[in-house]
């Protein structure tokens, strides 16, 4: 019974310990789109290793935002898994949640999670605003 209670302990620390190192870990590949409220689309980037859309500095207004996964978006630090057609695939992805950081807006960091439900959808844009100053800058991880 001993031994058996040391081995679920030891299975039970090694689940918690894999979600913990997941999650926070950056999101490359990821579709973050700008748009200008109102006016439609601006600009379109994906993140790259370390999760990170750089939009640059954008003039003073309202804006919104939304992502989508892209087809090859993965945590850097995993390795992409191929399909039985080649393209590189990410499994996990779509039941994860993901931690969406706005820098650069008027009112400060903007912080959201979005849950697995939007994630395989576009998610709901994010409105804010800019003052025509700093720069706009996306970072996209996987939520805790």
């Amino acid at each position: 019974m001993r031994k058996s209670f040391r081995l679920l302990s030891a299975v039970a620390f090694c689940v918690l310990g894999i979600q913990s190192v997941l999650a926070g870990a950056p999101l490359k590949g990821i579709d973050v789109k700008l748009g200008k409220n109102p006016g439609g689309g601006c600009a379109a980037r994906a993140t790259d290793g370390a999760g990170k859309a750089n939009f640059g500095v954008w003039p003073k207004g309202n804006y919104t935002l939304s992502v989508a996964p892209a087809s090859t978006s993965e945590p850097a630090s995993q390795a992409t898994t191929r399909t039985q057609g080649g393209l590189p695939q990410s499994p996990n992805l779509a039941s994860s949640k993901l931690h969406l950081t706005i820098i650069g807006a008027t009112a400060g960091k903007i912080e959201r999670e979005i849950a697995p439900s939007t994630v395989s959808a576009r998610a709901l844009p994010v409105e804010f605003s800019l003052g025509g100053k700093e720069e706009l800058i996306v970072v996209v991880t996987a939520a805790q």
